[in-house]
């Protein structure tokens, strides 16, 4: 009888260890997902303001200067997102299942789902993405601007997605490792 308790405590131990272990390597998933979109958005800093206001006064240098950056990454930066986007939403049911459905995991999966879901369906990704390769500088301002705009809505989306579930995830693995 003395011997089944100490191995319930015992499982209960490993199962915390791998919840613990799945909380940090989720808030890695969500930094490295933040950082990188941080990046983008920094270098879309220019040309931001034409999503709030399409005839705000923005040098066509800096448009053209923008796309030009977009295009040269345009080849890694979908499937490096790809793969942080479907390990943070493995990782994310992994901890809400070890977690017992617990409401701030949960929100972790909304947080990113709900943006990522929004950019990859209703906004079109692969559209989007096209539009940025077929583009050529040399075309008018306002189909670069379009090819442009389009890629830098889903950037700050996908920013402020994980952004959200960065300091979700960040706080849950905070307050669980001081109980």
């Amino acid at each position: 009888m003395h011997r089944s308790i100490g191995n319930e405590s015992g499982q209960k131990r490993v199962i915390l260890k791998s919840l613990m272990k799945i909380k940090v390597i989720l808030l890695v998933f969500c930094t490295m997902g933040f950082t990188l979109l941080l990046v983008v958005g920094l270098m879309e800093r220019n040309v931001v303001v034409l999503l709030i206001n399409e005839s705000s006064n923005v040098s066509e240098e800096n448009i053209r200067l923008t796309f030009s950056a977009l295009q040269r990454i345009v080849g890694v930066l979908p499937y490096t997102l790809g793969v942080i986007i479907a390990g943070t939403f493995v990782l994310s049911i992994v901890q809400i299942i070890k977690s017992k459905l617990k409401i701030i995991t949960i929100g972790v999966l909304i947080v990113i789902l709900i943006p990522m879901i929004y950019n990859i369906f209703l906004a079109d990704t692969a559209a989007v993405v096209k539009g940025i390769e077929t583009t050529n500088m040399s075309d008018s301002l306002s189909i670069v601007k379009s090819s442009l705009l389009g890629a830098v809505n889903q950037h700050y989306i996908g920013l402020i997605g994980f952004t959200l579930a960065t300091l979700l995830q960040l706080s849950y693995a905070l307050k669980s490792s001081s109980d």
